[in-house]
């Protein structure tokens, strides 16, 4: 569910005039590069991990793979766009073989800055029959038909769904062909 056509809505109005975003960003390795400001100093060259929570890990598979658009996007100003979104989502339950179908419609505000797009929204997931649903918070960084983010899930059911209540993920949107966008996402699992 989650960024549902922000990157080709970004990169339209990038392309109109309302601004570029600058982030690189892959999950494969989950890497990601931005620039820093020129007077920003750091000692040595690399953070030190803390020794408690030294890596971000991810679920080996995907747990959602969404299909979404943009049903609407109207220009606040220059820097800021509101969308609307709306797609169809397939959720693999962990531990479980069967998927679970979704509906989901949500609504978004970009901001088009000279150092990335950057996309916070919701989105409200229904299962096909409407009898289960949760809500998504996201954020995502995006350039280049790219985008990378984080999601938080909540919701009160007690069926199918019950496994997203307070999971956060990494999300990967990528603009396709048709100008849909391909959505998916990894459990970030604690150590």
């Amino acid at each position: 569910p989650l960024a549902i056509s922000l990157l080709w809505v970004t990169a339209t109005f990038a392309a109109a005039g309302f601004g570029m975003a600058l982030l690189t960003t892959t999950i494969q390795g989950f890497t990601a590069n931005a620039s820093t400001p020129t007077d920003a100093t750091e000692t040595n060259g690399n953070i030190a991990p803390r020794s408690n929570n030294s890596a971000i890990i991810l679920a080996e598979k995907p747990f959602l793979v969404e299909h979404g658009k943009t049903v609407a996007a109207t220009p606040i100003n220059q820097t800021h766009i509101q969308i609307s979104l709306a797609g169809n989502g397939t959720i693999m339950p962990p531990n479980s073989t069967e998927t679970v179908m979704t509906r989901d419609i949500g609504n978004a505000i970009a901001r088009l800055t000279p150092t990335g797009n950057i996309a916070q929204g919701q989105i409200h997931i229904s299962t096909e029959d409407g009898s289960e649903n949760a809500t998504v918070f996201f954020t995502e960084i995006g350039q280049n038909e790219k985008g990378i983010g984080v999601a938080y899930f909540t919701t009160n059911s007690t069926g199918k769904l019950a496994f997203l209540d307070n999971m956060v993920s990494v999300i990967q949107d990528e603009l396709q062909p048709n100008g849909d966008t391909l959505i998916t996402a990894w459990e970030w699992r604690g150590e």
